[in-house]
């Protein structure tokens, strides 16, 4: 995409969005290529961002509060300590990504490939995330707090230290997950066999 039409559209959309939608224009970009963008911190609250390819994209802080990304290719994105709460990412492509205390709190990730990614310290507090991709995630410490996780693929995924307090593991794929004493299972709904396809037994489980 034309890098001085994309400057001018996200212009228009801060607009809107600091006007409460009755100035400027909603970011509308469906579909295009923003491979390789270099937008950090950038303001895309409330955006139409489905089906973008923003691979290898520096999203560095940007804000993604209630955008639609759903179906977008972020693959090896850096996302670290972006703002994705609430946000469609529905079927989103995010391997390898770098999300790094990024905020998904009550995002949508239901389908969502996030193999190999960096959620180390992220927040997924309710986020749905059910039939995600979640293999060899490092979420050491992350927050996922009443998160459902329903019948998603953790094998081999690193959890010390996460909250995982609430959370739905029901029919999730769990062997060789990583956990440690930190690790908080309080009132997870989970299969019986769950601790027997981990590394460790933590500390603070209720089941």
């Amino acid at each position: 995409m034309d890098a001085l039409l994309l400057a001018k559209k996200l212009h228009l959309h801060a607009l809107w969005v600091r006007s409460l939608e009755t100035d400027g224009v909603r970011l509308n970009i469906s579909g295009e290529d923003l491979r390789n963008a270099q937008m950090p911190n950038t303001s895309l609250v409330g955006a139409k961002l489905d089906g973008v390819d923003f691979r290898h994209a520096n999203l560095t802080g940007a804000n993604f509060t209630g955008a639609d990304l759903g179906g977008a290719d972020l693959r090896s994105a850096k996302l670290e300590g972006a703002n994705f709460s609430a946000a469609n990412l529905k079927g989103a492509r995010l391997r390898g990504a770098v999300l790094s205390k990024a905020n998904l709190a009550y995002a949508d990730l239901e389908s969502s490939d996030l193999r190999n990614t960096h959620l180390d310290g992220a927040n997924l507090t309710d986020a749905k995330m059910m039939g995600a991709k979640l293999q060899h995630v490092d979420m050491s410490h992350a927050k996922l707090r009443a998160a459902d996780l329903f019948g998603a693929d953790l094998r081999g995924a690193i959890l010390r230290g996460a909250d995982l307090g609430c959370t739905i593991l029901l029919g999730a794929q769990l062997h060789d997950v990583v956990l440690d004493e930190n690790t908080n299972l309080d009132n997870a709904k989970m299969d019986s066999d769950f601790l027997s396809h981990s590394g460790h037994t933590p500390a603070k489980s209720k089941h």
